[in-house]
């Protein structure tokens, strides 16, 4: 039955251990992949053309994990194969640290995540409890972003002194250990991930309201993070000149945020719904790109790099409650993998169309954040305009009730006393 534990409390434990260690792992690899890389190749004078494909591979990896379930993990195992060896491509860098190379090792990481994610959804449906599941995802994410800060900072400092690639290597060779956790992940019963198609797994995203709408707004408004996206090592190198050293800093600001703020989107899921805390991300992600087109220095950096950790903590962590809200945990897996395919349209064309209107000169640097801005504002004003389903608002107002039942009794007790 979903939401109640299928393991008992020492397996729990383990698992949720593990869970976290794993995630660990994601977050050390996320800050290789996402926060030097870009700017490491930039430094190498490699075109915008190649840091547009470094934003866009992540979603062509999401786009090619709906095209059906056999391409995706269906035991433990498989998962975390599928994670270590995601992890261990990051390596190459350092040997082959060409364009080709590094778009291809992105592309590897982000697709090991993609065909990993129905399953390890339908993993944790089994083995924690639906009470508390914003808090559990939220633990996971703080572990993550804590771990991608550590590794942003101390992969910075590194790449000053021996070089950008060779530093993503040795500290991405810690994302790689980490990544073995998935092998250890245990249920009582292997979760079956349910066949479906392209088609299908669209077709139970789209069949909810709700979701449908939620699919529309979150186009526009990740759109325009991701053609903004590469723009940023522009703004990194090319207007502000800074280190590798001061890029790791952005990035250990952005996950430091986003590890304390985790908990607090949890809570804010749990108690005040998902789509609330959509709404405030997104807009925090809004104001991120506002302050890279106006930042005359690195300070207003580093309140860009605030906001979007918050905003990024607050879709991870509403994206998967939400899916869990309008859909059952048979179709779940389906669910996510059509989320991932609608990610991938957009996510693949943005950010090469905003490199093209960059590099033939059509727009400049501000002229393109200005526009990537202009985008996603429309993403958060159909967010706002959004209203979730009877149903869940029904759940939630039943949960506060019985809360507010319990705090009485609570009270009632400690008076008595």
């Amino acid at each position: 039955m979903e939401g109640s534990p299928s393991l008992d409390s020492r397996w729990l434990h383990r698992n949720l251990s593990l869970d976290v260690l794993a995630s660990v792992g994601v977050g050390v690899s996320v800050a290789m992949v996402v926060s030097l890389l870009p700017s490491a190749a930039r430094q190498a004078g490699m075109a915008p053309l190649v840091l547009a494909l470094l934003a866009a591979v992540p979603f062509a990896a999401n786009l090619l994990s709906a095209f059906g379930s056999r391409l995706s993990a269906h035991s433990t195992f498989q998962l975390g194969l599928m994670r270590v060896l995601g992890a261990a491509l990051v390596l190459l860098v350092a040997f082959v640290p060409s364009a080709p190379v590094l778009v291809l090792v992105t592309f590897g990481f982000w697709l090991s995540l993609a065909l990993g994610g129905p399953f390890h959804v339908r993993v944790w449906g089994q083995i924690y409890p639906a009470h508390a599941r914003g808090r559990i995802l939220g633990l996971f994410g703080s572990a993550r972003s804590a771990a991608l800060a550590a590794a942003a900072l101390g992969g910075g400092m590194l790449a000053d002194r021996i070089g950008g690639f060779q530093a993503i290597a040795i500290v991405g060779t810690i994302g790689v250990v980490c990544a073995t956790a998935y092998l250890g992940l245990r249920s009582s019963t292997t979760p079956m991930l349910p066949a479906y198609t392209a088609r299908s797994s669209f077709r139970i995203l789209l069949s909810r309201p709700v979701l449908r709408r939620i699919v529309i707004a979150h186009s526009f408004y990740g759109a325009g993070i991701v053609a903004a996206v590469p723009l940023f090592a522009i703004v990194h190198i090319d207007r502000l000149g800074l280190s590798m050293g001061e890029v790791g800093l952005i990035g250990v600001i952005g996950a430091v945020v986003t590890t304390i703020s985790y908990p607090l989107w949890g809570v804010m899921v749990d108690r005040i719904g998902s789509l609330s805390a959509l709404r405030l991300g997104t807009f925090l992600g809004l104001l991120a790109i506002v302050g890279y087109a106006i930042a005359p220095n690195v300070v207003m950096l580093w309140i860009a790099a605030a906001a979007m950790g918050a905003a990024g903590a607050s879709t991870d962590t509403a994206i998967v409650a939400i899916l869990s809200e309008e859909t059952t945990l048979e179709e779940r897996g389906a669910a996510l993998a059509g989320w991932n395919g609608t990610t991938g349209i957009w996510g693949i064309s943005a950010p090469l169309a905003m490199s093209l209107v960059v590099g033939t000169g059509l727009l400049t640097l501000n002229q393109a954040l200005a526009l990537a801005a202009t985008i996603s504002a429309v993403g958060v004003g159909l967010y706002l305009a959004t209203a979730e389903s009877r149903a869940t608002a029904m759940r939630r107002a039943v949960r506060d009730s019985r809360m507010a039942h319990g705090l009485r009794g609570l009270r009632a007790i400690a008076l008595d006393r």
